[in-house]
């Protein structure tokens, strides 16, 4: 054998060497490895060193010692911890009471997006918060279309001048350089309902100069429009076939019984656009009830437009008033009906927290839509919206560019929120995979992990693979559940053993160990940190 083949097959040989014989942090043994790219599962045995995963293969095979080992035994599933792209959890993360995040930690998931819905915070200032503070789950941040469009244009219904454009744009680049991973709309919400959609499509561009994604609250999910549904899925496709860059369509649904069916149309529309090349994603809930603002639900926009103020002046004017009061019995029943719709969060009137608008304007003893004034006139709140069938959310589901995402929010035992909080990534496996066999467990994991992972250009995070993030949740498949209940939403999910952040237990044998081991992630335009 020649000298130098010899010379170089025995420092291969070192190398090796020196690699298997090194300390692992942990060694998770004998797991149902489940490794995010929807592939069936297979028993592997699975190292982490610092925050990376080092080994995965057959632990007994090599020299590879750990510092700790745990047996699951065959038994427990192995996965990368989940993602969810579509949060209001930038409050949560900020304060010192919720950063832990533990709501979102107990149902698996290591990393969240938020800003989305066209509102975020201060980008930089907001991450550099969250790394000096710590926060216990990753977490990323979207620049806000209603945010930009605000601060350029306040809460008034017009066009921007070409001026007013640029500055808008400009916002939109400075939030990509300060770490945002793209742009989010909500263009159901004023004042972005006031938009066009050039408009959108210039602010598109701009954070897709920047590598940035581009989701979507759609400007219609159900027929609040002439276009209704469909036309906003249209609208979305084209800014992202004029702006070039990923479309997400988040907590994607056909709302109110006017498009109950439509799912099937939706999913085709997407399918035509990726075949075209357009990558047209989505992310869902599996919920069959809606939250929202309350005001976003019952108000039509023009009463809205110049923020609360403004607002609550035109309740007070009597020719207003009684334009309102049929415009929002009809939005009512586009949502169902006053049983259907139910507060939360409701600060004015802690007694009416939980009731139906029915309930209360039983209670009033008058119709609903007074009842919705009177509450318009005490307060803000949000609402739970009982609108979705359950044939549209399978169809949505099944489709394998649906990433799972809750809509939900930082929260803890006794807020009454939207179930989704505490239980998104749970239910789906408790009941459309254990349940009812809608999908599988590999294609529900995947949903949840590399897809959203590749979704939002998340590059190291979203597999079990060697040098990824040791990003890793240990579950017991037959035992998860979520016990959130729409009237008891603030119950953690259950069966979730074990929860790796960056390499350190968020959650160990199924209870919180309070470290604060997320990190702060910062976008493709962002200066290297």
């Amino acid at each position: 054998m020649p000298r130098r083949v010899l010379l170089a097959l025995l420092a291969f040989s070192t190398v090796c060497c020196a690699q298997d014989n090194r300390a692992a942090d942990v060694l998770f043994r004998h797991a149902r490895l489940l490794d995010g790219t929807g592939n069936p599962w297979r028993y592997a045995d699975v190292a982490v060193s610092g925050d990376r995963i080092v080994f995965i293969g057959d632990a007994a095979a090599t020299p590879l010692r750990a510092r700790e080992t745990l047996d699951l035994h065959g038994r427990l599933v192995l996965a990368p911890g989940f993602i969810d792209l579509h949060t209001h959890t930038a409050a949560g993360l900020s304060s010192p009471e919720m950063k832990e995040n533990l709501n979102y930690l107990l149902q698996g998931v290591t990393t969240v997006a938020t800003g989305n819905d066209g509102s975020s915070p201060p980008i930089a200032t907001t991450l550099e918060g969250w790394q000096t503070n710590g926060i216990g789950t990753n977490a990323l941040l979207l620049v806000g279309f209603g945010t930009v469009r605000q601060r350029v244009l306040g809460m008034t219904n017009r066009d921007p001048s070409p001026e007013e454009l640029r500055k808008e744009e400009d916002l939109v680049r400075q939030g990509m350089r300060e770490g945002a991973f793209g742009m989010s709309t909500g263009l159901f919400y004023v004042p972005q309902s006031f938009s066009k959609t050039a408009e959108v499509i210039a602010l598109a561009k701009a954070a897709a100069e920047l590598g940035g994604i581009y989701d979507t609250h759609l400007r219609d999910e159900g027929s609040y429009t002439p276009a209704g549904l469909k036309g906003a899925v249209a609208e979305a496709i084209e800014i992202g076939r004029q702006a070039g860059l990923t479309i997400m369509i988040s907590h994607i649904k056909a709302l109110g019984k006017d498009v109950w069916g439509q799912a099937p149309q939706i999913a085709a529309m997407i399918e035509a656009a990726r075949h075209e090349g357009i990558n047209v994603v989505a992310n869902q809930y599996p919920y069959e009830a809606s939250g929202t603002a309350f005001e976003a639900a019952v108000l039509p926009n023009w009463a809205a437009e110049g923020g609360r103020a403004a607002m609550l002046e035109r309740l007070k004017d009597p020719v207003q008033r009684a334009r309102l009061l049929p415009e929002i019995a009809a939005l009512i029943e586009k949502r169902g009906g006053a049983a259907s719709l139910v507060l939360i969060g409701y600060k004015a009137d802690l007694s009416l927290r939980g009731k139906s608008l029915e309930e209360i304007s039983g209670m009033w003893k008058v119709k609903p839509a007074e009842a919705v004034l009177r509450i318009l006139e005490g307060g803000s709140t949000s609402v739970v919206s009982h609108n979705m069938s359950e044939a549209d959310i399978r169809t949505f589901m099944r489709q394998d560019w649906t990433a799972t995402a809750s809509d939900g929010s930082s929260a803890v035992p006794g807020d009454l929120v939207h179930p989704r909080s505490f239980g998104t990534f749970a239910i789906k496996i408790e009941r459309y995979v254990n349940g009812e066999h809608e999908i599988t467990l590999p294609f529900a994991v995947r949903s949840a992990t590399s897809l959203p992972a590749q979704i939002a250009g998340l590059k190291d995070r979203g597999l079990v693979r060697e040098g990824y993030y040791a990003d890793l949740i240990v579950f017991d498949s037959a035992k998860v559940s979520s016990p959130a209940t729409y009237t008891n939403p603030s119950q953690y999910a259950q069966g979730f053993v074990d929860v790796m952040v960056n390499g350190r237990f968020a959650v160990r044998d199924g209870k919180p160990t309070h470290a604060l081991a997320g990190m702060a992630l910062r976008g493709p335009a962002a200066a290297p940190q």
